[in-house]
């Protein structure tokens, strides 16, 4: 599919920082007048630049610095907060469920809840929330597979997202950089099309942010707010989000509460 292939090729570009034609064309298998095409569809998102011969990428230097931080010192931020979120996630999880828990550290508690739930699987690329699963003889869990990001601490890859693809699931949980009135954003550029593809392949979404994460758009955006039924948090939205959250009725649920 041509959407499919124009998110791999901005991911592309974003971890590559820089590409020229010809390395497009003989990576994705076109011709020059479709990767013209798709580098035009990709413009309005204002993630890339094209430059003589090629195209570079284009990210705030904030964005930048949030994405080289690594899983453990982002792990440590807002730990008790994302250790609420989670899990006031976890307890809409129900027997027969089949979830999807995405690579992040809000999300990653949603493993340390699932105790009592009956005929539960549990899908993830996360290396950490397999781990965690390992507790539970009776979690059915479906690890990706993939190359290793050891920054991430998941797998990740065209393999994985292929795999993924495989799956209908009921919820899926997913964790993000930071969230704006523009959309919800994730740092990492190889697993941007793993989380679109979890939110394609899924029928409720549910999005984990501890309240620092509100006003702070990234590098990518890999949906839009109103593409989520549930948003967990350790305290209510901003009040400016409040008309987006009810106009789509996205449930609001905060540890607060």
């Amino acid at each position: 599919m041509r959407a499919d292939r124009i998110d791999r090729l901005e991911a592309y570009i974003l971890e590559q920082r820089s590409a020229s034609l010809d390395q497009l064309c003989q990576a994705f298998g076109i011709s020059k007048p479709t990767l013209r095409r798709d580098l035009e569809a990709l413009m309005p998102r204002r993630t890339i630049e094209k430059v003589y011969g090629g195209v570079v990428a284009i990210a705030p230097k904030n964005a930048l610095a949030e994405g080289l931080t690594s899983f453990s010192e982002r792990n440590i931020k807002n730990a008790d907060a994302k250790a609420r979120v989670a899990r006031l996630a976890a307890d809409t999880i129900e027997d027969n469920d089949v979830i999807f828990i995405d690579t992040g550290t809000s999300t990653l508690g949603i493993a340390e809840h699932l105790a009592g739930i009956s005929n539960l699987t549990v899908i993830t690329n996360s290396l950490l929330v397999a781990s965690k699963l390992l507790a539970y003889d009776d979690v059915r869990t479906i690890m990706l597979p993939g190359t290793i990001n050891t920054r991430t601490a998941s797998a990740v890859g065209d393999e994985c997202q292929k795999f993924l693809r495989r799956y209908h699931i009921r919820k899926a949980f997913m964790a993000c950089s930071g969230v704006s009135g523009e959309g919800v954003f994730n740092n990492a550029p190889e697993e941007y099309a793993i989380k679109r593809t979890a939110l394609e392949q899924s029928a409720l979404h549910c999005l984990l942010l501890d309240s620092s994460k509100f006003d702070r758009p990234a590098l990518m955006a890999y949906a839009s707010l109103d593409r989520f039924h549930w948003l967990f948090s350790d305290e209510q939205p901003p009040e400016r989000y409040a008309d987006l959250l009810r106009q789509n009725r996205v449930q609001v649920k905060t540890a607060t509460e």
